[in-house]
C-alpha cells in the first residue's frame, strides 16, 4: 500500500479541512512527521487507520472521541484516504457516528456512521462497497491485513510496536497465515483429520451394525449369541425342528379337510329343506290373493262390455259441445247486425245535415272569389307597411341618449378590467414564489420512493434467502442419501466381481487378485449384485445433485451479496435522507412520506390555480384591449346618430302618407285581420268539402257492414238447425245402447272413472296370474330336489371344527415363524460376514490415517503441538529472522540477533513459532521481552523490515510499499540512532515509503522531507515541507 492523499475534517485536533497530498514529497521516500507534543502527529496515523478499519490506531483512543473539540456544530467529521495497491488506486470515505447541528431549527441531531469504498476504473471512481460488513471485507481483501496485523507490520504505533516481537506462537501463526496465505497446508491438516475421524467413525459404525444385527437374531435367552460362530451353530440346531412341524401340519390339514366335507353335506341338506319351506310359504301367499284375482277378472270383463256404449257417449258429448258453440256464434252475429244497423242510421243522419248547409257554403265561395281579386292592391299595401315598420325600427336604433349611455358604460368597463388585471398579477406573483419549492419537495419524495423500493427489494431478497436456505437443506439431505446409495452399490459391485473371480481360484495356484497361494476365505455371492449401469446411474445422480447443490450455493451467495448491497444502499439512503430531512428515520418514514405527498398535492393544486389565473389574466388583458377599442368606436358612433335619425324621420313621413292612401281605397282598417278572415274562409270551405266526402264514405261502409252481418246470421241459423237434428239422432242411439245393458245414464257415468282405468286393471290381473304360475313352478322344483337329497349320518359340532381349525392354524403359523426366523438368521449371518470382512480393511486404514494425522496435526507420532502449517511457517519465519538479523546485527553492533526457539516436544501450548534473542556477549538466548526499551525498538523495527522483505518475495498479492514508525527513536543513544538511521536510509533505494514520528532533533536535521504539524488556539494544521 502506498498513500496518495489524506483529507481530514473536524478530526482530532484538526478543526478545518486538512488535505495532505503525498505527491508533495517530490520523490523523497522518507519523511518526518514533526511538531510539538499534542499537536496531532499521531492523529494523522489515526486518520489513516480509521479510514481503513473504522477505529484509531491506539488501544487507548476510542472511535467516539475522534471528533474535534474545535469543530463547529454544523461541520461534519470526515476522513478521506486515497492509496494505491500496485497499479490500482482506491479511495475510502468514512464518517463516524456524531452529533451535528440541525439544518432547520435549533438543537443537535445524531448522524449515523457511514463508509464507502471506491476503485478507479477506466478513469472514473466506481463504488465497490457501502455497508459496514462489505467495507470491512473489501479493505481486508485489498490491503491483505486485519487491523491488528496492520499495526504489527505496516504501522508501528507508539508504545505498541513490540507486539510482533513478543507475540505468542498462536498470534504469530495467525499473522503469518494471513500474510503468506498458507491456507493450503491448513486445509490439508483438516482433510487428514477429517479422513481419520471418518475412518474411526466407520469402524465404530461397523461394530454398532454388527451389534444391531446380533441383537436382531431370534434365540433363547439361555443361549447367548455373541459371535458369527454362535449364529452358525444356531442355524444347524434348528433343522430337526422343521421336520416335526411339517408332519404335524400335514395331519392337522387332513383333519380339517374331512370336517369341511362333512359340514358341506349337512349345509347342502339344510339348504334344500329350507328352499322347500320357502317355496311353500310363497305359494300360500299367492293362493291367498285368489279372491282378489277373481274379483278383478269380473270387473275387467264388465268394463270391456261397456266399450260400444262409451263410443256413443263420446259422440253425443262432442255433438252437444258443437251445438253450444254454434248457438253462441249465432248470438254474436245477431248482436253485430243490430250494432251495424244503428251505425247506418247515424251516418245517414249526418250526411243529411251536411246537405242542408250547401246553400250557405255557395255564398261563401262567391265572397272568397271577390276577396282574391283585391290581392294585388293588398300586396302593395303590405309591402309599404313593412317598409314603414322597418324605417321606424331603424329609427329606434339611432337614439342619442342611448349612445351616450353606451359610451359611459364602456369607460366604466375599462376601469373595472384594469383593476381586475392588477389583482390577478399580484396573486400570480405570490403563487409563483410558493410553487418554486415544488421541485425540492418532489426530489425529496423521489428519494423516499427509491428508499421504499430498495426496502421492498430487500424484503423480497430476504424471503428468497429463507427459501434458498430451506432448499439447500433439502439438497444436503438428498446429496447425503445419494452418496450413501452410491457407496453401497459400488461396494456391492466390488463384492460381486470378487465373487466372480472366486471360480478362477485353484488350490496351490496364485490368487488372480492378491497373488497368494493360500485361499482361506473366498468371496461369497453378495445379497445384491448391481449392474455397472445401475452404479453409473447412481453416480450420475450423485454428481447431478452435487452440481445442483453448488449452483444453489452460488445462488445463495449471490443473494447474500445482493442483500448486503441492498442493506448498504438502505443505510446510505437513510443517511442521505436524514441529511436532507430533519428528524428522519425508518420509524418516521410513513409520516414524512405522507407530509411530503400532501405538500406536493397542495403545491400542484396551487400551480394549477396559478395556470388558471394566468389564463384568466390573458383573457382579461385581451378583453381590456377590446373594451378600449369599443369605447373609441362608441364615441365615434355617437356623433353619427343625430344626422342619421333626422334623415330617417323624413323618409318615415313619406311612406306613412302612401300607406294611408292605400288603406282608404281598400276600405280595410287592419290588413292582418283581413288576411285572417280570408284564411279562415278558405279553411271553412275546405273543411266542409272534406266532411261531406267523409260522411258519404262512412254511409256506404255502414250499408255494406249491415248486408254482410245479415248473411252471417242466415248461415249460422241454418247450421244450428242441422246440428240439433244430428244431436237428436245420436241421443236416441245412446239411450238404446244403455237400455241394452240395463243401465240408466247416471249409473253409466258412475262407471266412467273405472272404465278409464281398465288397462291398469288388466295389468294387475296379469301380474297376479304370473305370480301364481311362478310360485307353483318353484314349489314343484323344490319338492323334487328335496325328495332326491339324502340326510347325512354323522355330525361335527362347531366346537370340534373350531378346535381342529385352531390346531391347524397354530401349527402352520409356527412353521411360518420358524421359516421366517431361519431366513432372518441367514440374512443376519450374511450381513455379519460382510461387516467382519470390511472390519479388517477399516482397521488398516485407521492405522495408516492415524499416523498421517498425528504427523500433520502435531500429535504424539510427529512434532508434538507443531502442525504441518506451523512447520511450514517456521521455515518462512527462519527467512524473516535471517532478513531481520541483517539489520539488527548492524544496529546492535553484532551483539544481538533473533532466532527461532527449538521444539521442546512437550506441554499443551502451540509450539514452533516462538522467537528468542541471542546475546553474543553472554552466548545465551533469552526471551525478547527481557530487552531494554531501545533494544526492543531496534529488534521490533528490524523484524518488521525483515518481514516486509520476505512478504514482498513470497506473497505477490500483498504490497509492502509503506511503513510508519511512531516514536521509539528517543530510547536510542546517539551511536545507535546513527546506525538505525543508516538502516532506514538504505531502505529508500527499494522505493519503500517510510514515515516517522519523533521528537529527536537529529532526525529533523537528517530527514529533509517533513510533514509539519502546527498547533493553534483554534486547532492544528498540517502541511508538507521540503528543506
Amino acid at each position: 500500500m502506498k498513500p496518495i492523499s489524506l483529507t481530514m475534517q473536524a478530526f482530532g485536533p484538526y478543526r478545518d479541512t486538512i488535505s495532505l497530498d503525498f505527491n508533495a514529497l517530490e520523490g523523497h521516500s522518507m519523511f518526518l512527521i514533526s511538531g510539538p507534543t499534542g499537536a496531532g502527529k499521531t492523529s494523522i496515523l489515526d486518520a489513516i487507520v480509521y479510514a481503513l478499519y473504522g477505529e484509531p490506531s491506539g488501544e487507548v483512543r476510542k472511535t467516539d472521541a475522534i471528533r474535534s473539540d474545535f469543530a463547529e456544530p454544523h461541520t461534519m467529521t470526515r476522513v478521506e484516504f486515497t492509496f494505491a495497491i500496485g497499479e490500482k488506486e482506491y479511495r475510502i470515505e468514512r464518517l463516524p457516528k456524531q452529533l451535528v447541528a440541525k439544518k432547520r431549527g435549533t438543537g443537535m441531531r445524531e448522524q449515523n456512521a457511514s463508509a464507502t469504498v471506491y476503485a478507479m476504473e477506466d478513469g472514473e471512481w466506481q463504488v465497490i462497497a457501502t455497508s459496514a460488513a462489505a467495507v470491512r471485507e473489501s479493505v481486508q481483501s485489498i490491503i491483505g491485513f486485519r487491523k491488528d496485523q496492520f499495526l504489527q507490520v505496516v504501522l508501528l504505533p507508539q508504545g505498541e510496536f513490540r507486539k510482533l516481537l513478543v507475540a505468542s506462537t498462536g498470534e504469530r501463526e495467525e499473522l503469518l497465515h494471513t500474510l503468506f496465505r498458507t491456507e493450503l497446508y491448513r486445509r490439508l491438516q483438516e482433510a487428514l483429520k477429517e479422513a481419520y475421524e471418518s475412518s474411526k467413525q466407520g469402524i465404530e459404525e461397523n461394530l454398532t451394525k454388527q451389534q444391531i444385527v446380533l441383537q436382531s437374531i431370534p434365540h433363547d435367552e439361555d443361549t447367548p449369541i455373541l459371535t458369527i460362530e454362535h449364529v452358525r451353530q444356531l442355524l444347524a440346531s434348528r433343522v430337526p425342528q422343521r421336520d416335526v412341524l411339517e408332519k404335524q401340519r400335514d395331519e392337522a390339514v387332513r383333519i380339517v379337510a374331512d370336517y369341511d366335507a362333512l359340514r358341506n353335506r349337512w349345509a347342502l341338506y339344510n339348504q334344500v329343506k329350507q328352499s322347500l319351506l320357502d317355496a311353500q310359504i310363497a305359494l300360500d301367499k299367492v293362493k291367498a290373493k285368489e279372491p282378489e284375482r277373481c274379483k278383478l277378472a269380473r270387473q275387467v270383463q264388465f268394463l270391456t262390455a261397456l266399450k260400444p256404449v262409451y263410443e256413443l257417449y263420446k259422440q253425443h258429448k262432442n255433438k252437444a259441445d258443437n251445438l253450444h258453440t254454434l248457438e253462441k256464434t249465432l248470438a254474436e252475429a245477431q248482436t253485430s247486425l243490430v250494432t251495424a244497423q244503428v251505425v247506418e242510421a247515424q251516418c245517414c243522419k249526418a250526411y243529411e245535415v251536411l246537405q242542408a248547409q250547401s246553400d250557405a257554403m255557395q255564398k261563401n265561395r262567391v265572397t272568397l272569389t271577390y276577396w282574391e281579386q283585391q290581392a294585388e292592391s293588398l300586396i302593395e299595401l303590405e309591402s309599404t307597411q313593412k317598409e314603414l315598420d322597418s324605417l321606424i325600427k331603424k329609427r329606434a336604433e339611432y337614439d342619442v341618449v342611448q349612445a351616450e349611455k353606451a359610451a359611459l358604460l364602456g369607460r366604466e368597463n375599462v376601469q373595472n378590467l384594469q383593476h381586475e388585471i392588477q389583482t390577478l398579477r399580484d396573486r400570480i406573483s405570490s403563487n409563483i414564489k410558493e410553487t418554486d419549492r415544488i421541485h425540492t419537495v418532489k426530489d425529496r419524495l423521489s428519494v423516499l420512493d427509491t428508499f421504499k423500493t430498495v426496502q421492498s427489494e430487500w424484503q423480497t431478497l430476504s424471503h428468497a434467502m429463507d427459501n434458498k436456505v430451506e432448499r439447500l437443506s433439502k439438497l444436503d439431505n438428498e446429496v447425503h442419501s445419494a452418496k450413501v446409495q452410491l457407496e453401497r452399490l459400488e461396494h456391492l459391485l466390488q463384492e460381486g466381481r470378487a465373487y466372480e473371480l472366486a471360480d478362477l481360484v485353484k488350490d496351490n495356484a496364485p490368487c488372480p487378485v492378491c497373488g497368494s497361494l493360500e485361499h482361506p476365505a473366498l468371496a461369497k455371492k453378495p445379497e445384491l449384485y448391481p449392474t455397472k449401469k445401475e452404479v453409473d446411474t447412481a453416480r450420475k445422480l450423485y454428481q447431478d445433485l452435487i452440481e445442483t447443490l453448488a449452483k444453489e450455493q452460488g445462488a445463495k451467495e449471490s443473494l447474500a451479496q445482493r442483500i448486503a448491497e441492498a442493506e448498504a444502499t438502505l443505510d446510505k439512503q437513510q443517511d442521505d435522507i436524514a441529511s436532507m430531512i430533519d428528524g428522519f428515520s425508518a420509524d418516521t418514514f410513513d409520516d414524512t412520506y405522507t407530509s411530503l405527498r400532501a405538500d406536493v398535492i397542495r403545491l400542484e393544486a396551487l400551480r394549477t390555480d396559478t395556470e388558471v389565473l394566468q389564463d384568466t389574466l390573458r383573457h382579461k388583458e385581451e378583453a381590456l384591449v377590446a373594451a378600449e377599442k369599443e369605447v373609441s368606436d362608441l364615441e365615434k358612433a355617437k356623433d353619427t346618430v343625430a344626422s342619421e335619425a333626422h334623415r330617417l324621420d323624413v323618409k318615415i313621413g313619406t311612406v306613412q302618407a302612401k300607406t294611408d292612401t292605400l288603406s282608404v281605397n281598400l276600405r280595410i282598417d287592419d290588413i292582418d285581420t283581413w288576411r285572417i278572415k280570408l284564411t279562415n274562409l278558405k279553411a271553412e270551405l275546405s273543411t266542409y268539402d272534406e266532411d261531406v266526402t267523409k260522411a258519404r264514405t262512412r254511409l256506404e261502409s255502414a250499408r255494406q257492414t249491415v248486408s254482410g252481418d245479415k248473411g252471417r246470421v242466415d248461415t249460422f241459423t241454418s247450421q244450428v238447425r242441422q246440428e240439433a237434428e244430428s244431436l237428436a239422432t245420436v241421443r236416441k242411439a245412446y239411450e238404446q245402447s244403455l237400455a241394452a245393458i240395463d243401465l240408466v245414464e247416471s249409473e253409466f257415468e258412475e262407471q266412467l272413472a273405472d272404465y278409464e282405468q281398465c288397462d291398469t286393471y288388466r295389468e294387475k290381473l296379469k301380474i297376479l296370474d304370473d305370480d301364481y304360475q311362478k310360485a307353483q313352478a318353484v314349489y314343484e322344483s323344490a319338492q323334487k330336489k328335496s325328495d332326491s337329497t339324502v340326510k347325512p349320518e354323522d355330525m361335527v359340532s362347531d366346537e370340534m371344527y373350531e378346535a381342529a381349525v385352531q390346531s391347524r392354524d397354530d401349527i402352520v403359523g409356527a412353521l411360518a415363524t420358524w421359516d421366517k426366523e431361519s431366513e432372518q438368521i441367514e440374512d443376519a449371518l450374511r450381513k455379519l460376514e460382510v461387516l467382519d470382512a470390511a472390519m479388517g480393511e477399516a482397521c488398516d486404514e485407521v492405522e495408516f490415517l492415524g499416523r498421517l494425522n498425528d504427523l500433520a496435526n502435531g500429535g504424539a507420532q510427529g512434532f508434538k503441538n507443531v502442525t504441518f502449517e506451523r512447520y511450514v511457517l517456521g521455515a518462512i519465519l527462519d527467512e524473516v529472522v535471517y532478513a531481520a538479523n541483517l539489520r539488527l546485527q548492524r544496529m546492535s553492533r553484532s551483539r544481538y540477533f533473533l532466532e527461532r526457539s527449538d521444539y521442546i516436544g512437550g506441554g499443551r501450548g502451540k509450539q514452533g513459532l516462538d522467537l528468542a534473542v541471542m546475546d553474543a556477549f553472554t552466548g545465551q538466548s533469552r526471551p525478547a521481552n527481557t530487552l531494554s526499551g531501545g533494544e526492543t525498538f531496534l529488534a521490533s523495527m528490524a523484524l518488521a523490515l525483515g518481514l516486509a522483505d520476505v512478504i514482498q518475495s513470497y506473497a505477490g498479492g500483498i504490497h509492502m510499499d509503506t511503513i510508519f514508525i511512531d516514536e521509539g527513536f528517543g530510547t536510542l543513544d546517539p551511536d545507535t540512532l546513527e546506525l538505525a538511521m543508516e538502516t532506514l536510509v538504505q531502505l529508500q533505494s527499494s522505493g519503500r515509503l517510510i514515515g516517522i514520528i519523533s521528537h529527536v532533533p537529529e532526525l529533523k536535521s537528517r530527514i529533509p522531507a517533513h510533514l509539519e504539524v502546527t498547533r493553534g488556539d483554534a486547532g492544528s494544521t498540517a502541511r508538507f515541507v521540503i528543506n
